[in-house]
């Protein structure tokens, strides 16, 4: 044991950390060339489940080139509990991005309420955009728990209809507040079977084509003032919701987090106890390892051109 760990601190770590170091400095030469701005997406990452995480690993990844090029990771020792640590990582990290000379002009996060509050207070010359996936995903959680109560059952088939239809709006609204607003309410009506209605500035029908008499009569159309269509409409009209809505108008994804984070779990597993040093030099791998392999071909790409040369 004790030989492993000579090994490991005194030859590789120094390794990570200069890789590391180098290929920062690299991504960072690239962003700083890009005078319009870059736009960012950023998230935290804890090491275990619940509120009882010991390191927060902070996150951000260049949307356009997907790489990683800095994270903070924060130990519930520097802040006064643990649900401060992803803001202390986001607050330190953005500012030794900026600190470098790259200019921001977008950040995509999820909805954390601190960081909303960081953006809005201290970042106010920076697009705050929300990851779609999240939003949907909270819509989902909503209609499905409005869907368990009394009267409701009617509007569970509609769930996943209705998070297509938050989705689709939010990547064609054009990015216009007012029309992805007009959209999304739109699905109040379309639901009842009414696919047009005056009043609205910019969006008065439905985009689809006119529906048959078949597919009319084997759509479970929820009736307006129905206990389910009542409960739909408080969910689509909550004002937080619409308030938050206006932020996906760049409809910008942190998707690639989602999935550097899954590989992340590959060198510091959760539930697993790690010295903060440890943290680090284990999240340079994991960063290393995503941006050298995010932009290679899919081998499922590669497969179908070795295929094609071979004929």
């Amino acid at each position: 044991n004790g030989t492993y760990f000579n090994i490991r601190e005194r030859y590789v770590f120094p390794v990570v950390r200069t890789t590391w170091q180098q290929q920062q400095l690299k991504i960072f030469s690239e962003l700083k060339a890009r005078e319009d701005g870059v736009a960012l997406a950023g998230d935290g990452h804890c090491d275990s489940p619940g509120h009882s995480a010991k390191y927060c690993a902070y996150t951000f990844l260049d949307v356009t080139s997907q790489k990683v090029i800095d994270f903070n990771v924060v130990s519930v020792s520097q802040v006064a509990n643990s649900n401060q640590m992803e803001k202390k990582g986001f607050i330190e990290t953005l500012a030794n991005i900026e600190a470098n000379g790259i200019k921001v002009k977008l950040i995509s996060t999820d909805r954390h309420t601190q960081i909303k509050k960081e953006m809005r207070v201290n970042h106010a010359d920076i697009d705050h955009q929300f990851d779609p996936w999240h939003l949907a995903k909270t819509v989902s959680k909503k209609l499905s728990a409005a869907s368990k109560k009394s009267g409701c059952s009617h509007l569970a088939p509609w769930i996943p209809s209705i998070v297509n239809h938050l989705w689709w709006r939010a990547e064609s609204c054009n990015k216009d507040a007012e029309v992805l607003q007009e959209k999304w309410l739109s699905v109040i009506h379309h639901v009842t079977n009414r696919h047009s209605w005056p009043g609205n500035k910019h969006f008065h029908k439905c985009d689809h084509q006119p529906l048959s008499a078949e597919q009319q009569r084997k759509k479970k159309w929820l009736k307006p003032g129905s206990a389910a269509h009542t409960a739909l409409v408080n969910v689509v009209k909550d004002k937080l919701l619409l308030k938050d809505i206006i932020n996906l108008t760049q409809f910008v994804h942190t998707t690639a987090l989602e999935v550097y984070h899954s590989m992340y779990l590959k060198y510091l597993p959760k539930l697993q106890h790690f010295t903060h040093d440890v943290m680090k030099v284990g999240t340079m791998l994991a960063a290393l390892d995503h941006s050298n392999n995010v932009n290679r071909p899919q081998v499922g790409c590669l497969i179908n051109l070795l295929y094609f040369c071979s004929g």
